[in-house]
């Protein structure tokens, strides 16, 4: 539909929805209306229209469903993302969100900016698995996935390299005056891996537990497939999730059947945590008198644990009811 033609129905609607009912019960010999053509020049009345038009969609969306409006919400959210429109981007989140790893809205945006510099060609594949909306609260839960390249080559192998990222995640939404805006964010799964070289065609399955409580043990699990005559290093560490992210020494073994295993305590820092996992791959070439060894390819490959911590003051409250009990004893 032309921007003339609708112009001219919704001029037709106001002045039909502006008639008098009485006047529309014409006697039943009258058979002939003159019909009256209203011909509008848009330019004439640019400022009218404009006014008129903003009024007249307000109205259209305020009357869509809650869903319709976050399934709209979610594709100027990607729109935004994939053009790298940032300030516009940052109208979607509340001045006051914070999400389950304790980071605000300010962290997040420069985690953003700094993940641009460091990465280019990123796709990004989005699925909302399900809305649900109380009034002015929405609660989405969504699955993403996206892969790219690094913006620079990695030193040791000479390689830019290949990531990709899978989350599953619950966003939180609130209706403020016409506007959706996230609150918070609970990401519930998150798989991420970087692989340069050789690595990026070695298949690499981690299994980590989705949560655990804290300071305890659980078993994080590698299985990797390496090329014929690769020789393979690896090491599993946990890194509690904070920003600047602070990484743990690492002690690398050599991987020969494929799997790398071990057992990790979890924290007691009352933050969440990855299983961090690095395998360094390598290929031996002889150089007479010596055996030269060459690194060939890299991965650090991450899977995000949530820690349960426990409420301090659920525990003194616990502690106080015993002393009650054995007081009244």
């Amino acid at each position: 539909m032309s921007k003339k033609l609708l112009l001219n129905i919704l001029c037709l609607l106001t002045i039909v929805s502006s008639v008098n009912c009485d006047v529309l019960a014409l006697p039943q010999e009258i058979k002939k209306v003159d019909t009256v053509s209203i011909q509008i020049n848009p330019a004439d009345l640019k400022d009218e229209e404009s006014d008129f038009i903003k009024k007249f969609s307000l109205r259209n969306k305020l009357q869509r469903s809650p869903q319709t409006q976050i399934r709209s919400f979610y594709k100027k959210f990607n729109k935004y993302s994939d053009n790298n429109e940032i300030e516009k981007l940052k109208e979607l989140y509340s001045d006051d969100y914070v999400n389950n790893d304790g980071f605000d809205k300010s962290t997040i945006f420069e985690m953003i900016s700094k993940a641009q510099d460091a990465y280019k060609d990123v796709e990004n594949t989005m699925t909302l698995d399900s809305i649900v909306t109380d009034g002015k609260y929405a609660t989405v839960d969504i699955h993403e996935f996206s892969i790219g390249t690094t913006t620079k080559k990695q030193k040791t192998v000479g390689d830019y390299g290949l990531i990709s990222s899978d989350l599953y995640y619950t966003d939180y939404l609130e209706k403020k005056g016409n506007k959706w805006q996230i609150t918070s964010s609970n990401v519930k799964s998150e798989k991420v891996a970087l692989k340069y070289g050789e690595a990026k065609n070695m298949p690499i399955e981690i299994s980590a537990p989705l949560y655990v409580p804290e300071n305890s043990d659980y078993e994080v699990k590698i299985t990797a497939q390496p090329p014929n005559g690769v020789m393979v290093i690896g090491s599993i560490v946990n890194e509690n999730i904070v920003y600047p992210q602070v990484s743990e020494k690492d002690i690398f073994k050599s991987v020969k059947s494929g799997v790398i295993e071990r057992i990790l305590k979890s924290n007691t820092n009352n933050t969440n945590e990855y299983a961090a996992v690095t395998i360094g791959l390598s290929r031996a070439a002889i150089e007479p008198p010596e055996i030269v060894f060459t690194m060939t390819g890299m991965a650090f490959v991450m899977s995000r644990v949530n820690v349960l911590h426990k409420n301090p003051s659920n525990v003194i409250e616990k502690e106080n009811k015993n002393e009650s009990e054995t007081l009244q004893e």
